[in-house]
């Protein structure tokens, strides 16, 4: 087989493979989709709205706590087996939601419903994985773009089945047993079938015919090298991934070292080309002693939990702002409306999902702004997203401060994976991100507790038309403005750092000290 075949029969399978992984987020995103159940299974089974927000939450913690497993099963085992475990997880969660709901099965506490919810959410984790780390793996050019319309779907899922619930199950009286069963049924399915299409191909060879000036092919010897250099068998270094060196060592490495990659030609790269932005490879406990990658947790830990603890209390919210601003309420018109609020929040996450990866590439290869500065920008977005929040008192200024959290969510989520991958490599990314998310269910709890005491203590008789354009649970949003803005003072932090980092790097580079500059993957600016 030919250069050419071999080419075009990995374009196709990676195609088939993006495929199977937008299908696998489309099934991890029903774990946002408690709030257009949850209002309903709250009332029929008598739970208050501490109780309803810990419910709510075990989702998460599914989700996020499982991360570390799944992402080193992602990166050992493959993707096909842990979307199998997806389906097989989800469909069993909302079965025994829908039969707790309707009274066939016989609840001894109220904490069984949190044990469904832990299972909907590793079920979540478990497919969101397998998709994303292979994506990762499969991506090198545009790999921001590729990972934010794979993490996209994550995003859109909940906008399509909110819509579907209004559609065919928000009748005069809600069939939300019709609707748990659905989503059991639609988990199976679509993760059985992104099992068959899920595959690693890598990144096949690299796009150099011959090694740009002032760069050569990158061959360390071994992982385990004190440099963090990525070894000869990861794919980066395998195909074509190459270190600046000075332009006056080129001549004294021979042209062996100009490396065997081939593809369309060559390119030449100057040196103000080279992405100064390294990438380290570190896993495991070095990355979690990294000071960087500890910042970068920490924003995602504040930023994100904010995202979280929305998506879980909007339905609590529009039944208050619409019960207290309406003479004669009706549920059916009540549950629309959460509907529309988790739809639109669900569409802004997919929309900031799906732009962020683009935006950010295009900002990097014309503008070359550093990947830090965007991550701060992000987070300014999501404490403008609070402040509309707390200063909504009717709805419609409620659904714009929905569309504004969706939108700042999605950016967060869709934007952190790549500098994971970027910045420490791609061999351990499944690990790493796991290990990077697994802390901010923590926030999302901490903001739902504070949310469900001060909606308690304001509605003792849990009458939401006691709530007068939510004055009920304003209070809370206090908080999420305050976690908001140290996520953007976190994220400035780091960005100096990197800038430090860059910094350094140029300046061993100009000065020929090539054994002090650190492995730079991505030319181009990749």
């Amino acid at each position: 087989m030919d250069e050419g075949e071999q080419r075009s029969q990995r374009h196709v399978r990676r195609t088939v493979s993006m495929l199977g992984a937008c299908l696998a987020t489309t099934a991890a995103g029903t774990v946002y989709l408690f709030s257009t159940y949850g209002p309903a299974l709250s009332h029929r089974l008598n739970l208050s709205s501490s109780q309803s927000n810990v419910v709510a939450i075990s989702a998460n913690y599914g989700l996020l706590l499982s991360g570390p497993f799944f992402g080193w099963a992602a990166d050992t085992m493959g993707p096909r087996v842990l979307s199998l475990i997806a389906g097989i997880g989800s469909f069993t969660a909302f079965t025994a939601l829908a039969y707790t709901y309707s009274g066939a099965w016989q609840m001894p506490s109220w904490l069984m419903l949190a044990l469904y919810m832990v299972l909907v959410g590793l079920s979540a984790q478990s497919a969101n994985m397998a998709a994303v780390t292979t994506t990762t793996k499969n991506f090198k050019q545009n790999r921001g773009s590729a990972v934010s319309l794979c993490i996209a779907f994550f995003g859109l899922s909940p906008f399509v089945l909110s819509h579907v619930n209004t559609v065919f199950f928000a009748g005069d009286e809600p069939d939300t047993f019709g609707y748990l069963k659905f989503l059991s049924f639609l988990g199976l399915v679509t993760s059985v079938a992104a099992a068959g299409c899920l595959t690693v191909v890598g990144f096949g060879p690299s796009r150099y015919q011959s090694v740009p000036p002032g760069f050569v092919v990158d061959r360390a010897p071994s992982s385990s090298s004190s440099s963090g250099l990525l070894s000869d068998r990861d794919d980066e270094s395998v195909y074509g991934a190459v270190k600046a060196v000075a332009p006056s060592r080129v001549q004294e490495l021979g042209e062996g070292s100009a490396g065997s990659s081939t593809t369309a030609g060559p390119v030449d790269v100057a040196p103000s080309g080279v992405d100064y932005d390294t990438a380290r490879d570190l896993g495991g406990w070095a990355y979690v002693n990294d000071v960087e990658a500890r910042l970068l947790m920490l924003v995602l830990f504040l930023c994100a939990g904010i995202g979280i603890f929305y998506n879980n209390n909007i339905g609590t919210m529009v039944n208050a702002m619409y019960y207290s601003s309406t003479p004669h309420p009706e549920a059916r018109t009540a549950q629309r409306l959460i509907n529309h609020h988790v739809a639109v929040v669900s569409l802004g996450s997919f929309v900031g999902r799906l732009t962020i990866g683009i935006v950010a590439d295009m900002c990097k290869r014309i503008w070359r702004l550093p990947r830090s500065g965007i991550l701060v920008v992000i987070t300014a977005c999501v404490l403008v997203s609070q402040l509309v929040v707390i200063s909504a008192t009717t709805l419609p200024s409620l659904l714009v401060g929905s569309a504004c959290t969706g939108l700042s969510y999605g950016f967060t989520f869709g934007f952190v994976p790549t500098l994971v991958s970027v910045w420490f490599g791609t061999r351990h990314f499944g690990a790493n991100w796991g290990i990077t998310t697994v802390f901010t269910g923590f926030s999302g709890q901490m903001l739902g507790a504070v949310f469900g005491r001060v909606y308690d203590a304001n509605l003792p008789d849990r009458d939401p038309a006691q709530c007068p354009q939510g004055a009920c649970y304003r209070a809370a949003f206090g908080l999420a403005v305050t976690v908001a803005i140290a996520g953007v003072i976190a994220a400035a932090v780091l960005a100096k750092r990197r800038a430090r980092r860059r910094r350094d790097n140029r300046r061993r580079w100009e000065a020929e000290e090539i054994e002090h500059v650190e492995y730079v993957p991505f030319v181009l600016a990749e």
